[in-house]
């Protein structure tokens, strides 16, 4: 298992993980090996690395997800197919 991965979350959808709107990350790829942390990188207008987020379980469709959050609903549909990562804990 990995520690972590480095990936880039604009400041919108990153203000919304803060404040618990947005419980999941949806992205397209997920790497092969399983990791415990993503890395997050803010781009402009704070160009720095920011944030520690504690992952959970990596959801694939059909799976539904049980919690309400910004984007969630549209993946119960079958709207949004990327693969939700699960926010555990975050901090910076």
């Amino acid at each position: 298992m990995s520690e972590g991965i480095y990936i880039s979350i604009k400041p919108k959808p990153m203000d919304k993980i803060v404040k618990k709107i947005k419980n999941y990350e949806f992205r397209n790829y997920i790497p092969k090996e399983k990791f415990k942390f993503l890395y997050v990188y803010v781009p402009l207008p704070e160009c720095q690395l920011k944030y520690v987020i504690e992952v959970g379980k990596i959801v694939k469709y059909p799976e539904k997800l049980q919690e309400y959050g910004d984007g969630n609903l549209e993946f119960n549909e079958g709207k949004k197919t990327n693969m939700p990562i699960k926010y555990l804990k975050c901090k910076n």
